[in-house]
């Protein structure tokens, strides 16, 4: 009878225990929790500020190779010239003397190249002295158009049509091998540079349209195009240069004239996701979606960057619910939570 009590107390403990396992397993949520946004086609269009400075995008900058002392300056500050007009000039008696005598080289070379061409036509001569005859002379020849450009760039000439920007110089002045004696400005492609911070660069596409207005010209306001955008940015204030061109009827707009520059940005039509939630694959771009309860990842088409995220060009429609935190440890058909 003891013996019956002892067994049946052992199998009532069995099967307390199996209850509380089975108890515990169907305790176990497997939903994961998550954040969610969803879609809905944007479109944001913002006015910008910004202050620039107007140039001319074509500025050629002139000097005198050798140096030399100053001997004339034929031309002024803001003068127009033409293409070949006479700009200034150094003392050329150095150059003239040294293309003199290398002229003199050169003629010496040809009479002697005359002279022995018969006889070693003849046989007279052996072909190592002619061979160093005809290398004599072409010696004396590069020697004498070395000294001869060298002769012709004491004189400075306009190399195309445009407008002489220089500092104040004065005859017999010294000037240092190629140190630059002026600028040739050309008035017909005017541009304004300006700077934007490194978050907007990316919203600012060429061919985008602002309007300057020029506080020096009565705050004349003309419509200017983007026409560049540096992709290197200043280490000093992490900001990139644009360039817009200024209508070339504006002969009023001079360089170095400040302007205020109004830009509408407009960063999306469309729709736009966070960055952060697209998930970079080898077959292209994914993100997570919602349908009834459950994650399933989704390939998308995107298409450029603006401030608030990505633009999507295809694979995503308005009214769909998108994983925006918590997707790392999804799984297609993973319940979620949020």
């Amino acid at each position: 009878m003891r013996l019956n009590t002892i067994c049946l107390f052992l199998c009532l403990s069995l099967l307390m225990g199996c209850g509380k396992k089975k108890s515990t397993k169907q305790s176990f949520d497997p939903t994961i929790p998550v954040e969610i946004s969803v879609i809905s086609q944007s479109c944001d269009n913002n006015l910008r500020n910004y202050v620039g400075t107007t140039k001319s995008e074509m500025e050629l900058p002139l000097s005198f190779p050798l140096g030399g002392t100053l001997k004339g300056i034929y031309v002024k500050n803001g003068q127009h010239v033409k293409k070949g007009s006479l700009i200034a000039r150094v003392d050329e008696t150095s150059a003239k003397s040294i293309h003199d005598a290398a002229l003199a080289t050169l003629n010496q070379a040809e009479d002697g190249y005359k002279r022995l061409k018969q006889v070693h036509d003849e046989g007279g001569i052996p072909d190592v002295r002619w061979v160093q005859m005809e290398t004599d002379l072409e010696k004396a020849r590069q020697t004498e158009i070395t000294s001869r450009k060298h002769l012709n760039e004491c004189t400075l000439r306009a190399p195309q049509e445009g407008f002489i920007s220089m500092e104040e110089h004065t005859t017999g002045e010294n000037l240092l091998p190629s140190a630059p004696f002026c600028r040739i400005i050309d008035m017909n492609k005017m541009i304004v540079e300006f700077s934007v911070p490194e978050k907007e660069i990316g919203i600012i596409q060429i061919g985008d349209k602002a309007e300057a207005i020029f506080p020096g010209l009565d705050n004349k306001t003309k419509t200017i195009e983007i026409i560049d955008k540096s992709f290197v940015s200043n280490p000093m204030g992490h900001t990139y240069t644009i360039k817009a061109k200024v209508p070339i009827e504006d002969k009023d707009i001079l360089p170095g004239m400040v302007a205020k520059i109004k830009l509408s940005l407009s960063e999306a039509s469309g729709i736009v996701v966070p960055s952060s939630c697209v998930l970079t694959m080898p077959e292209g771009a994914d993100v997570w979606t919602v349908k009834n309860g459950k994650a399933y990842r989704r390939n998308i088409k995107v298409g450029g960057f603006v401030k608030n995220g990505v633009v999507v060009e295809s694979g995503l429609q308005d009214g769909d619910t998108i994983i925006t935190v918590g997707y790392q440890k999804l799984y297609n058909g993973a319940k979620v939570s949020f």
